[in-house]
């Protein structure tokens, strides 16, 4: 039980991180792009600030959640092996 939690946990970071990196960031009017597609060309440095905490944030979001996927997994193995072992 504990690790379909931890994977669903894992997959909603996940998914907010990916939703984060695509939605376009805004500064004082000026559409800046997105994590992934920032506006080509120069942007304004208003931008700068703006994309790079929202890059943090999606890397945030990222390596949370495989780091709980991963523990899911982990779990889910040591689980299947102790119910090998005692059989």
């Amino acid at each position: 039980m504990l690790s379909r939690i931890l994977g669903a946990a894992g997959a909603v970071l996940l998914v907010v991180g990916v939703v984060l990196a695509v939605r376009p960031v805004h500064a004082g009017g000026d559409a800046c792009g997105s994590v992934f597609r920032p506006d080509e060309g120069i942007t304004p440095m208003q931008c700068d600030a703006r994309l790079s905490s929202r890059g943090t944030l999606v890397a945030g979001f990222g390596v949370g959640g495989l780091a709980l996927g991963i523990t899911a997994i982990t779990f889910t193995a040591i689980r299947d092996r102790r119910t090998r072992v005692n059989s």
